[in-house]
């Protein structure tokens, strides 16, 4: 049908009017707005078909009579009461049918010439009392090409219809004739006064140049020249034959893809300014959680500073014991049996006994006061995270801009998986669980020195054993064969002690290490998956977006062409 009243120019517009619908319905399905691509598709198929006319006024406002007068036929019913139950779609048909499109909704095929371009829709009145009637109107009007406002001629001024207009208008840019039908009712002076109210009413709800015809179904049927519908089917005419009614159902769908992409578009920029502010909050709870992380091994030197202090204190005594137990006196004193007050085993066991039993106290002393700390910092950081959490999650439920109750979820299963840490079996108010630093210490190093130590006893053993023939021998002998193994054997305590100091730092060092980094490798694994999931979010809407922006830019060239 398009080739029988579209030109060259036209075809054109026609073409591209084709190509923004699809690509409309595209985003439309991608943005899983299923009302808009219903009424886009709807658009798409009353694009191939004859212009739409939507017959609209209130009840008993002559309608049904200005149809049937314009068709030269009583197609609708006209009764004193309200009479039009729903919607009637008249449609070029070789035969007169009738098909139910729904409740209060059906189509008539009519073999009259004038609905092979133009297809008519009477509609419920305004102010009708059917049920229903004010959405099924509203919901049918966005896919007309040109709406008939029929008022009755002697009382125009009905607030309803000018309601509904002012909708029209301000959503859908609809074009607008009115019908000031029923003349034989009115006066001349009513008539020429009316016209000129209902142009005065259009023009306030930014009507430009509104057309007004003044018609008389009841003067029709009489066969009445003076009727009005001679030139209003003179206008119906002029509109098909010039390509008037395609340019405006090309027009009206320039309008709805207008509509709809540019409300699209402003959700679609809401929603994204929302993914970004999620992002920012996400990176900033990442951010603390790395400041945290420096604080932490701040909290970790000093720990292991002040543990490898009191490691050395007792290490450096260790050393200087069993220094004091090789000095000359002393060992000469054991060498003699009669003499000496223990052996060299019985020595090195109570040194030994005495190192552990100190070192015990000590450092487990000072491994739960820096456990403590470290403890203390840890559950402040997810303190202080989900506080965080907390007060986002009351915004995001104020923030009336955004109607997204998958953001408040997500925090939500953020909280629950921080909880999933179970940081209660790590931390407590004793300090980091499970990681005794005490025994970390001995083993890591006094016990190790211990067992240099031990490893000498052979060496004063050897003293020990030749002491009994050295008391016949002579102190002499006793003194140089001292003087000869004392030095090596303090030597090498001092430098076992000293390799034992080194693994003990690097021991706890990583202990301590190891603690910190599963915590916070675990923590920052759970903030990236939100924000993980967010960034393709957010890859999603720019695409979106910016096929949105195309479209507009495709509107805005088929507008000025």
């Amino acid at each position: 049908m398009a080739n029988r009243v579209l030109g060259p120019k036209l075809t054109g517009q026609y073409e591209l009017i084709c190509e923004l619908l699809q690509r409309c319905i595209a985003l439309t399905e991608k943005c899983s707005d299923g009302e808009a691509t219903e009424i886009l598709r709807a658009r798409a198929a009353h694009l191939q078909s004859a212009a739409l006319f939507v017959i609209v006024g209130e009840v008993k406002a002559g309608k049904s009579s200005f149809i049937n007068a314009l068709l030269g036929e009583e197609i609708c019913e006209v009764a004193p009461d309200p009479c039009t139950a729903g919607i009637q779609e008249l449609v070029y048909g070789e035969e007169r049918t009738k098909t139910p499109l729904g409740d209060h909704w059906e189509r008539i095929g009519l073999p009259q010439d004038v609905l092979k371009d133009v297809s008519i829709v009477d509609t419920p009145g305004i102010n009708s009392i059917i049920r229903n009637y004010q959405t099924i109107t509203e919901n049918y009007l966005p896919q007309s090409d040109l709406v008939l406002f029929v008022f009755p001629a002697k009382n125009p001024h009905t607030a309803a219809a000018w309601e509904l207009l002012t909708l029209i208008r301000k959503e859908w840019h609809r074009k607008v004739v009115f019908i000031l039908q029923q003349a034989d009712l009115a006066t001349p002076l009513e008539l020429a006064t009316n016209r000129e109210r209902v142009r005065q009413y259009a023009r306030e709800r930014n009507v430009q140049n509104p057309t007004v015809f003044i018609v008389s179904a009841k003067r029709e049927f009489e066969g009445a020249l003076d009727s009005g519908f001679a030139e209003f089917r003179r206008f119906l005419g002029h509109a098909v034959e010039t390509g008037d009614a395609w340019r405006m159902k090309m027009e009206g769908t320039r309008d709805t893809a207008e509509k709809i992409v540019g409300r699209l578009l402003e959700r679609l920029r809401r929603d994204q300014a929302a993914i970004e502010d999620d992002r920012a909050f996400y990176g900033q709870l990442l951010d603390g959680v790395d400041a945290r992380r420096e604080k932490a091994d701040a909290l970790r030197r000093l720990a292991v500073d002040s543990l490898c202090v009191t490691y050395d204190r007792l290490s450096s005594k260790l050393e200087q014991d069993f220094a004091d137990g090789l000095r000359i006196g002393t060992v000469l004193r054991r060498a003699i049996p009669f003499l000496r007050d223990k052996d060299v085993k019985t020595w090195l066991k109570e040194l030994q006994s005495q190192f552990e039993s100190v070192s015990k106290v000590e450092i487990d002393t000072e491994s739960l006061r820096v456990s403590k700390d470290m403890a203390d910092e840890i559950s402040s950081m997810f303190t202080a995270l989900m506080e965080t959490i907390a007060r986002r999650q009351s915004l995001v439920m104020k923030d009336g801009s955004v109607k997204d109750p998958d953001r408040h979820e997500i925090l939500s299963l953020l909280q629950q998986k921080l909880r999933d840490l179970r940081i209660a079996d790590i931390v407590g108010d004793k300090g980091i669980q499970g990681s005794d630093i005490g025994k970390l210490t001995l083993a890591g190093g006094g016990l190790a020195a211990l067992g240099a130590v031990i490893a000498l006893a052979t060496h004063l053993a050897v003293l020990d054993i030749t002491g009994g023939i050295l008391a016949l021998a002579g102190a002499g002998l006793v003194a140089v064969t001292l003087l000869w193994k004392r030095t090596s054997m303090i030597r090498e305590v001092s430098q076992q002690l000293r390799r034992s100091r080194n693994e003990f730092r690097d021991r706890l060092d990583k202990e301590i290490a190891r603690i910190f980094d599963k915590l916070f490798i675990e923590t920052e694994h759970r903030l990236k998956e939100p924000l993980s999931g967010l960034n393709n979010t957010a890859a999603l809407f720019a695409s979106l977006v910016e096929e949105s922006e195309r479209i507009m830019k495709l509107i805005e060239s088929i507008s000025s062409g």
